[in-house]
């Protein structure tokens, strides 16, 4: 992988460039660690399974185009669960037809009730490349929100974790997201040794990155999918607007390699956002430095950024083409019932945006339950939400509350 540390002339200050240089070496170790723990599976730049079909225009919307076995894991433990890769077809954010790939799991623990329910869960993907989709780190092992999908597993649902971010692995492009989900969970049902029922009730859960995906899935599931029997959806940290992030032009955010790929994310998947137009020669070398990135590497890799080095224009949000993007949040109206949830101080997506958000829905008839939680960040609330979370889709499910503490269920 490209260090790009050495080489940033735009760390003004001795504590930057001394705290840059202490992420880099944390990468290195966070990946010698890696390279120590995790199975070794074949990436998917090299795997044939990962191919495109050719013809896809000539399948419709989640037809599954190939399935096989897999074995998900937990650093280098295996889940008891049976899983597959179903490689599947949808639709990009312009209409092209694309290939997609999902992770169905389902556990070996009985479901309780009649039917046993699919839960599609969205982790955060982050990234810009394939290493982190799920379809290979739950089979490497270092899938880092498994637990959340094993406390799904051990109730006896099935789970689903589809390749959202697309073809172009576009972070933070919402509506790819959303229609990857609706069609990964169409080709988990239609794949037929997986064994779901017609009447099999499906929920939606996912946090920060993951809570896009979820939110945008639930928005377009009336027109796009309408026939899923989607009973709930939870969402938390969710990102509106990434236009609106508080900290997204702070020079000083460590963490600002985050807002460094939702730009290369955004401009993958729409194209009359010129991101290269507006870049400088050394803000070209950046973006090729992070276009395959994990969000490990990005955040260790990035800290301070300092856009004026960068850009030929004032501000990211000047780059040609980004203020026009259609990615916010609620330009559609769910009709599944909806839980969301937020940290009052989140340092991430500006919880003014979900408040308004949750007041639209509810103006237009949702089901919205919405907590705020007063104690807590971004990271925190990933948490002390799982309780609440797992909640919320038991009722819905129709399954008993049990394996994890009582949860809260509060509307602000």
């Amino acid at each position: 992988m490209v260090r790009v540390t050495s080489a940033r002339t735009d760390l003004r200050s001795r504590r930057k460039r001394v705290a840059a240089r202490v992420m880099g070496r944390g990468l290195d170790l966070y990946e010698r660690l890696n390279a120590r723990m995790l199975a070794e599976v074949t990436p998917p730049a090299d795997d044939p399974f990962y191919r495109v079909p050719e013809n896809l225009e000539a399948f419709y919307p989640g037809e599954v185009l190939d399935g096989r076995p897999v074995e998900v894991r937990g650093l280098r433990r295996p889940v008891s669960a049976d899983a597959w890769h179903v490689k599947f077809r949808s639709t990009d954010t312009q209409g092209a037809a694309v290939s997609g790939l999902t992770t169905v799991m389902i556990p070996w623990r009985p479901f309780g009730g009649p039917v046993r329910p699919l839960l599609s869960y969205q982790p955060a993907i982050d990234s810009l490349g394939a290493t982190a989709d799920p379809s290979f780190t739950l089979r490497q092992g270092n899938q880092k929100e498994l637990p959340f999908m094993l406390w799904a597993l051990r109730r006896g649902w099935a789970v689903v974790a589809t390749d959202y971010t697309g073809p172009r692995h576009a972070f933070a492009a919402g509506l790819i997201a959303g229609r990857f989900v609706l069609d990964g969970i169409r080709a988990a049902l239609a794949f037929e040794p997986a064994g779901f029922d017609a009447a099999t009730p499906i929920g939606l859960w996912g946090y920060s990155g993951g809570g896009q995906a979820t939110v945008s899935a639930a928005e377009q599931h009336p027109s796009y999918a309408p026939e899923l029997n989607i009973v709930g959806a939870a969402a938390g940290g969710v990102p509106v607007d990434e236009r609106s992030w508080p900290r997204m032009l702070d020079d000083d955010y460590f963490l600002s390699g985050q807002s460094l790929a939702s730009c290369i994310g955004i401009s993958r998947e729409f194209p009359d956002v010129d991101l290269h137009g507006a870049l400088t020669p050394q803000g070209e070398a950046l973006v090729a430095a992070a276009a395959e990135m994990t969000v490990e590497q990005l955040w260790l890799s990035f800290p301070f950024l300092h856009w004026g080095d960068y850009l030929t224009v004032p501000s990211w949000l000047e780059i040609p083409g980004m203020r026009g993007v259609a990615n916010r949040l609620g330009e559609a109206t769910p009709t599944t019932s909806m839980y969301l949830y937020h940290a009052v101080h989140d340092q991430f997506p500006a919880i003014a945006d979900v408040d308004e958000l949750v007041e639209k829905y509810r103006r237009e008839g949702v089901d919205v339950t919405y907590r705020r939680f007063r104690f807590g960040e971004h990271f925190i609330v990933a948490l002390t939400s799982v309780p609440s979370s797992l909640r919320f889709l038991s009722e819905r499910f129709g399954s008993p509350v049990s394996h994890v503490g009582e949860a809260h269920r509060t509307s602000a």
